[in-house]
């Protein structure tokens, strides 16, 4: 089933999601779709929602008597104008959005390469959607690897490979990687702090590298989480993000099927594999708690 709902802004944006959540949304369904009744159709409606293009283009024909009509780009945080009949704004217009909802929590997740960073990050956002479906949790990919939530879910492994190395974009190998740097982690930054005043968690997987250009996104979050096949580069991810960031837990990854807790205080720390591409799902439950205390603590 579809639902709409208003988001608290300036501009009246309409939400829309499908409930149960993270479901499957009928093309069938757009036939009863009922406007919110304390939608106001004298005014601006800006649509925003993870759904099918198709349910967009039945809630444009049902809003089309508005002045004018725009799509939230939430990385961005800002509309833009798709449909006008008004002057003031024409399509293609791009309309800045403040959210009036307090930012949430943002956990980092880091540590050096071929750890297992990316399925961790897919497996919390699993296990938080399953734990917690009414709550927005947003997953933001701060890193140039060409993956995202696509790539732990295609069943074609080897197109998802080949499409991953088409797209990966490793501008710190470039010949003018110190001028592309700043503005990419500036873009990133942003977008985390806009994401932030959005969703009730966002899980921030910021790649393999400890690189100063990352410390303006590291500020932009409130929590870590380190994961690492290499125990001696475990220290150099701490005192990267202390004494700003919370530590919530370290996961040392291994290759067999291993769940060891190695300690509590004053942070949880955890051996625990394998973690598998397209396979490693879910997080233990003695991890996903630390995310589900923080989050309900948040509320």
């Amino acid at each position: 089933m579809i639902t709409l709902k208003r988001l608290p802004a300036d501009y009246q944006i309409l939400a829309i999601a499908s409930d149960p959540p993270r479901q499957p949304i009928k093309p069938h369904e757009i036939a009863a779709i009922d406007l919110p009744i304390d939608l106001d159709l004298t005014r601006e409606v800006i649509l925003f929602g993870q759904v099918p293009m198709w349910v967009y283009g039945a809630l444009i024909d049902r809003c089309k008597t508005g002045p004018w009509i725009g799509c939230y780009a939430a990385l961005e945080g800002e509309a833009v104008v798709i449909q006008s009949r008004v002057p003031e704004h024409s399509p293609g217009d791009v309309v800045p959005i403040a959210l009036k909802q307090s930012p949430c929590p943002a956990i980092l997740i880091g540590g050096p390469p071929n750890s297992g960073k990316s399925v961790l990050s897919n497996a919390l956002r699993q296990s938080l959607t399953q734990a917690l479906p009414q709550r927005q949790i947003y997953l933001h990919r701060a890193n140039w690897d060409g993956e995202g939530n696509w790539s732990h879910e295609a069943h074609n492994r080897d197109l998802m490979h080949r499409l991953i190395r088409e797209h990966e974009r490793r501008i710190h190998e470039l010949p003018q990687a110190d001028e592309l740097l700043q503005p990419y982690f500036s873009y990133q930054t942003k977008a985390v702090a806009n994401l932030r005043r959005l969703a009730d968690l966002v899980l921030v997987d910021v790649g393999g590298k400890i690189q100063l250009e990352k410390l303006p996104l590291m500020q932009q979050c409130t929590h870590y989480i380190i994961i690492s096949r290499d125990p001696a580069k475990v220290q150099a991810w701490h005192d990267f993000c202390q004494p700003l960031l919370d530590p919530l837990f370290v996961v040392h990854s291994v290759r067999e099927t291993q769940q060891v807790i190695k300690q509590t205080e004053p942070w949880l720390e955890t051996i625990v594999g394998p973690w598998n591409a397209g396979e490693t799902l879910t997080v233990p439950d003695l991890l996903l708690q630390k995310i589900l205390d923080l989050v309900m603590k948040n509320q």
